[in-house]
Formats: C-alpha cells, sequence, structure tokens
C-alpha cells in the first residue's frame, strides 16, 4: 500500500515538539526585546547629551569652554537651533519627551558632564 501523507501520530508529535521549542526560545525573546527598550532610553540620552555639547561648541562666545561653569538649556533649544529633530526625542515607553526638560552641562578643567533634570541647580 502507497503512503500519501502523514497520519495523525506524526503530525501530533511534530506540533509536540515545536510546542517545546517555543517553550524554550521564547523567554530569551521576550528578554532581547525587554533589553532592547532599555537601550532606546540610553540612546536618546546620549543624543541629547551630544546635541548639548556641539551647541555649546557652535555658540562658544555664549557658552565659553575655557572656563569652569554650568550652563543650563532646554530641550526645546536644541530643537529650535536644530541640534536635534523633536521626532527623535521619545523614551523608551514611545512617548515623546518634554521639550520644557532642562539639560545641564557642568564644565570642569575643561571635561563636560551632562545631566537631565526638570530644573537645574543653579536656577
Amino acid at each position: 500500500m502507497k503512503k500519501n501523507g502523514f497520519t495523525l501520530a506524526e503530525l501530533l508529535g511534530v506540533i509536540v515538539i515545536l510546542g517545546f521549542l517555543m517553550l524554550l526560545v521564547f523567554p530569551s525573546v521576550v528578554k532581547k526585546l525587554k533589553e532592547g527598550e532599555a537601550n532606546i532610553g540610553g540612546a536618546v540620552q546620549e543624543l541629547i547629551f551630544n546635541s548639548a555639547g556641539n551647541y555649546i561648541e557652535g555658540h562658544k562666545n555664549q557658552y565659553p569652554t575655557s572656563v569652569n561653569a554650568t550652563y543650563c538649556f532646554t530641550l526645546n533649544t536644541l530643537v529650535d537651533e536644530g541640534e536635534i529633530s523633536s521626532s527623535l526625542l521619545i523614551d523608551s515607553k514611545g512617548k515623546t519627551l518634554d521639550l520644557n526638560k532642562k539639560v545641564e552641562v557642568k564644565i570642569q578643567n575643561g571635561q563636560k558632564s551632562y545631566k537631565m533634570n526638570d530644573q537645574c541647580e543653579n536656577s
């Protein structure tokens, strides 16, 4: 007798094996997705800080980097000056960041450090 297909037992066996494989793979896929979401927030923050550094370098007469100083400006300033696009300012939950958030740039001994706050320390 010629066999032209799969038996019910063979199909059921394949489905069970695929189910076990999914049980093994699914948790690691979910973990990688969550790690990716966390990295988005860090990447956006790094992008903002780099843009703030570029803004200061482009406006040295207003923000001299040769002195120890602290400068503070809003994300809206960076958007208005074309340093960053407002469509890129998305947090890890998919919400657009508030353009009134402030970027604080502290320059000490020629080194810049950055912080994002709702209000700057010297305001």
